[in-house]
C-alpha cells in the first residue's frame, strides 16, 4: 500500500508517496511539469520489488509553490529528502527534468546515489539552452504556461479538443496534472532563459564525474541525439545507453506501453 506524505524542505512542503519496504530504496523523480502520479503505470511493479519513493517537485502536484524554480533548488530539495526521509543512499530513476536532478546528484553527491537511470534527459545542456532560445520553443512553453493552474473542467475541454483520440481517463489525468502546476515554473522557458534555469549545471564535468552505474534510456524520437550519446560516452565510457525504439520522449509511461521501460529498470536494478 502506498502512503502519501509531506516533507518540510526549508520554507516549503514537498509532497511524496512511499511504498512498503520490499527491497532497496528507489526514488522516482518526475518530468518537468508532472506529478508523482505520472509514474502510476510503473509504480505497482516497482513497489513490489523496492522500497519505493516518488516525489512531487516544488510547484507541482501537492507540493508548495515557490519563488525559486531554478534547477539548483530542486537539487537541494532532493538532497534533503534523501538524507532526511530515505535516510541513506538510494537508486534513482529520473525522467526528463528528473534525470537532470539525478545526473547532478550522482556527480556532486555520489554518496547519496547507488545507481541512476536517466529517462531521455538531454545530455548536452549547452546545446539544449541554445535551442531553448528559439521562438518556436518559447511559444510551446507559453502554451504550457497558459494551461497551468486552470480549472480541471476547462482543461478537460481543451485537451479533448486537441487530442480527441485519447481516452477520457487519460485526458482527465493530464487535466489534473496541469491544474496542479504553478505557471511560474515556465518563466525561464517562456523567456528563452534556460541559462538561468540551469545555472551551475556543467554537463561535461557532471558526466565525467559520475562513478555509479548509470543507464540512459534514449527515446528514438526524444531529447537525446546520436551525437550527444557519442559525446557523452567519450566523456564517460562506463555510461550505458539503451535506445527505446518506437518511443518518443514520454517513453510510453503514460500511454499504456510501459512494459519495455519496466523491464529495463528491473533488469538494470537487479544486475547491480
Amino acid at each position: 500500500m502506498l502512503e502519501e506524505k509531506l516533507y518540510q524542505s526549508g520554507e516549503i512542503k514537498l509532497n511524496y508517496v512511499e511504498g512498503p519496504d520490499n527491497g532497496p530504496a528507489f526514488l522516482l523523480l518526475p518530468a518537468y511539469d508532472n506529478r508523482w502520479q505520472s509514474y502510476s503505470s510503473i509504480i505497482p511493479q516497482l513497489a513490489a520489488n523496492t522500497h519505493l519513493y516518488a516525489l512531487d517537485t516544488r510547484g507541482r502536484g501537492k507540493s508548495n509553490r515557490s519563488k525559486h524554480y531554478e534547477l539548483i533548488n530542486s537539487i537541494r530539495d532532493t538532497i534533503g529528502f534523501i538524507q532526511n526521509i530515505i535516510g541513506g543512499p538510494c537508486h534513482i530513476f529520473g525522467h526528463s527534468n528528473g534525470g537532470w536532478i539525478g545526473l547532478w546528484l550522482a556527480s556532486e553527491r555520489p554518496t547519496l546515489v547507488n545507481s541512476l537511470i536517466v529517462g531521455d534527459s538531454a545530455l548536452d545542456i549547452d546545446a539544449y539552452i541554445e535551442a531553448g532560445k528559439s521562438e518556436d520553443e518559447k511559444a510551446v512553453n507559453q502554451r504550457f504556461m497558459d494551461w497551468a493552474g486552470k480549472p480541471v473542467e476547462e482543461l478537460v475541454n481543451i485537451f479533448t479538443e486537441r487530442t480527441s483520440d485519447k481516452s477520457l481517463d487519460s485526458i482527465e489525468v493530464k487535466a489534473l496534472t496541469y491544474n496542479q502546476v504553478d505557471p511560474a515554473i515556465y518563466k525561464d522557458w517562456v523567456e528563452g532563459r534556460l541559462d538561468r534555469f540551469f545555472d551551475g549545471y556543467e554537463s561535461e564535468r557532471i558526466l565525467k564525474n559520475i562513478k555509479c552505474k548509470t543507464l540512459v534510456l534514449q527515446a528514438e524520437n526524444g531529447m537525446i541525439s546520436l551525437d550527444e550519446v557519442i559525446w557523452a560516452r567519450e566523456l564517460n565510457e562506463d555510461l550505458m545507453v539503451k535506445q527505446m525504439t518506437g518511443f518518443n520522449h514520454g517513453l510510453g509511461i503514460q500511454d499504456g506501453r510501459e512494459s519495455p521501460v519496466i523491464s529495463e529498470i528491473i533488469n538494470f536494478l537487479f544486475s547491480i
